[in-house]
């Protein structure tokens, strides 16, 4: 059989080493059991490694084998998170690819869990998108990584400027028929401040990645609850006019910026996870769908719990 030249093991055209070479989008079927419970999860796996400046590329079949293999081997020896799966892959991908220093997994699939709904507590199916990351890195002869993951779903946000300027403009209206309405101004501000005040409402976007330590377990479910508590109001795909109206009521009594959502996810993560250490790093994106603007508000912030719990603690009780 004729020896085909390894062309990737060529001298490369130009000495510049790349920090990622790899593939995107790989769409696979991967099997978690957990608690004696069987997840199917269909996500769209990312991976990449380091390629030193001498090399002309990687051996693209090696990133794909090393998938395939730890797909089937998860198979018949199931793992009990998508971050152990994950991890799994990175530390295989550096085996395969005895010239690389790091390697860097992405994975991203919907996830769908069944919640109760409005007064009647009907159970529904309410969509979330995981994310893991992984990355591997060379040190003293082993591998050493990194896990992150993260949770991104949506509620819904008022605008508290907005309603702001509502509560003034009613304020005057009610003063200027005061005498008409037979009110005075002490019974206008208890008026005000009873009833709902309207302001321009909408859909919210979040995101949270944080860096799960070893022997510790991050849940999904708390991610999205603190996604959702962090928002005016939880979305619904179905609601009757009662809990429709409770929704609205409840969201206007609790208005927030993209800007104050996401200061509260931050809060509510270093909250929930006191366990973690300082140095675990969380990233935060919040993006909100403006619905009176032509364009969208957005609000993110990359810092670690140890920095989140210092400046709590500067803030006044």
């Amino acid at each position: 059989m004729v020896e085909l030249p390894d062309v990737q093991n060529q001298e490369a055209l130009l000495p510049i080493d790349l920090d990622k070479v790899g593939l995107v989008g790989i769409v696979k079927r991967v099997k978690i059991t957990k608690d004696g419970e069987e997840i199917i999860l269909l996500p769209s796996i990312s991976a990449f490694i380091n390629l030193p400046r001498n090399m002309r590329g990687i051996h693209m079949s090696r990133s794909i084998e090393t998938i395939e293999e730890i797909i089937e081997e998860i198979s018949y020896r199931p793992v009990g998170s998508i971050e152990e799966f994950c991890e799994k892959l990175v530390k295989t991908l550096l085996e395969k690819h005895d010239y690389a220093s790091n390697a860097t997994v992405n994975m991203e699939s919907p996830l769908i869990f069944d919640v109760k709904s409005g007064e009647t507590g009907v159970k529904r199916q309410k969509n979330y998108v995981v994310y893991v990351k992984a990355v591997g890195e060379r040190r003293e002869g082993e591998i050493a990584t990194k896990i992150f993951l993260g949770v991104s779903g949506q509620g819904m946000t008022v605008c508290p400027c907005g309603q702001e300027i509502t509560k003034d403009y009613s304020r005057i209206m009610l003063k200027n028929r005061a005498r008409e309405l037979q009110i005075s101004d002490e019974s206008i501000e208890k008026i005000l401040n009873l009833i709902p005040i309207a302001s321009h409402s909408q859909r919210c976007k979040a995101k949270i990645m944080i860096e799960v330590p070893k022997e510790q377990l991050v849940g999904i479910k708390d991610l999205t609850q603190i996604i959702e508590e962090s928002m005016s109001g939880v979305t619904q795909d179905v609601l009757k006019r009662p809990d429709e109206a409770q929704l609205i009521r409840i969201a206007h009594l609790n208005p927030k910026f993209v800007e104050d959502t996401a200061r509260h996810i931050i809060y509510r993560s270093a909250q929930k996870f006191k366990e973690l250490p300082d140095s675990t790093e969380i990233v935060v994106e919040v993006e909100s769908m403006e619905s009176v603007h032509g364009y969208n508000a957005y609000a993110t912030k990359a810092t670690t719990l140890g920095e989140i719990r210092k400046a709590l603690r500067l803030f006044p009780k």
